[in-house]
């Protein structure tokens, strides 16, 4: 009886003393990165992945000193990439290598653009050595910043050029106010724009310099869009890592589409054209020949008057001449009245019977 008490309370434990672990879809749920190699100097290429990520969302890449524990001030924004998450929750890009701001120990740092639908923000880092890069002691986590964005806009135009579908130029400016009692030092600008919602394209910032407490500096970021750029599009980023802006302009190269409207309406016109000259070739009459009277002053030649399918065979025409010629008579003249009566003897024909009773009382 004892025994089977004993077996009953070990069966009864077993339960407690088994690792409880987490469902596997809730595991490969869970934003994942690496890179490949986990070591390059500077200047070579890493290639970095993803998984678990929110589809659809903008993640940007860099490396990192410091472990990335203050954020992007330990990063380095110039040569940092963006990506998109594919729908399956993945994503893949090229990272150039650079010397980040802060010593090693280093890593490759992803996180979510601005505004991308992700939620809150979201980073995962990964070790990573950059070959011949200083390491140094990992200084305390810094305090975020207190700064207010007291001015964003979009300044400049193309001119002409970016009115008939040129590139596109413009500038944000970013004012930032210290509302703190400290300093604000080289705190890291990371801006972008976007064709869409999320300014995923990344922008070169300049660096920050030094915001002393109370004052205010005035940051220009250069836009450049592709040729031929229309609609609206959106621009931001964050300061420090945690003092978000954005803003959006348009551009529509009205030039270029007028330009198009006008050809459009020209070829319209000239196939409209084209076809009314057929019609018209189409219902004209068709004559065989043309007849001519010579008289003193040489040709004259008499349009056809009459719209009947009757014509004058030009060839039966002088076949009677020649048969009602008075003998030993000059060739270069007809008789007017067997003229006049052949050609009423036609009917119809296609002759202004009229003009040529004039034409041939004229020269009586």
């Amino acid at each position: 009886m004892m025994r089977l008490r004993r077996a009953f309370a070990v069966v009864a434990l077993l339960p407690a003393a088994l690792p409880v672990s987490a469902p596997a879809s809730a595991a490969a749920e869970r934003p994942g990165i690496s890179a490949v190699p986990g070591k390059a100097a500077a200047g070579t290429a890493v290639r970095v992945r993803g998984s678990g990520w929110t589809p659809g969302t903008a993640v940007q890449i860099q490396v990192c000193g410091q472990n990335a524990v203050h954020g992007s001030a330990d990063c380095d924004t110039r040569r940092g990439v963006s990506a998109r998450v594919a729908p399956t929750g993945v994503f893949e890009a090229g990272l150039t290598v650079g010397a980040p701001p802060a010593d090693c120990p280093c890593v490759i740092r992803v996180a979510t653009m601005p505004g991308s639908g992700a939620g809150a923000p979201l980073h995962r880092t990964v070790p990573f050595a950059v070959l011949g890069h200083p390491t140094g002691a990992i200084l305390p986590e810094i305090i975020p910043v207190q700064a207010d964005v007291v001015g964003l806009e979009v300044v400049g135009s193309g001119g002409w050029g970016e009115f008939f579908g040129g590139v596109p130029r413009r500038t944000l400016v970013v004012r930032i106010r210290n509302r703190g009692a400290e300093p604000i030092k080289d705190a890291p600008i990371v801006a972008g724009w976007g064709a869409g919602r999320e300014p995923d394209v990344p922008l070169d910032a300049p660096p920050s310099g030094v915001i002393a407490p109370g004052e205010t500096a005035t940051y220009r970021i250069g836009v450049e869009l592709p040729a031929a750029s229309f609609g609206t599009f959106v621009v931001g980023g964050r300061y420090a890592g945690s003092v978000p802006f954005e803003t959006s302009f348009s551009t529509f190269p009205w030039g270029l589409i007028g330009a198009n409207v006008v050809a459009a309406l020209l070829l319209l016109f000239g196939v409209r054209l084209t076809l009314r000259r057929r019609a018209v070739r189409r219902a004209a009459p068709r004559t065989r020949g043309a007849i001519a009277f010579a008289g003193p002053s040489g040709p004259a030649h008499h349009p056809v008057a009459s719209r009947s399918p009757s014509v004058v065979d030009v060839g039966e025409l002088l076949a009677h001449l020649d048969r009602t010629a008075a003998p030993g008579g000059d060739p270069g003249h007809v008789d007017r009245a067997e003229l006049v009566a052949f050609l009423r003897s036609r009917g119809e024909a296609l002759v202004d019977l009229d003009a040529l009773d004039r034409f041939l009382g004229e020269r009586r």
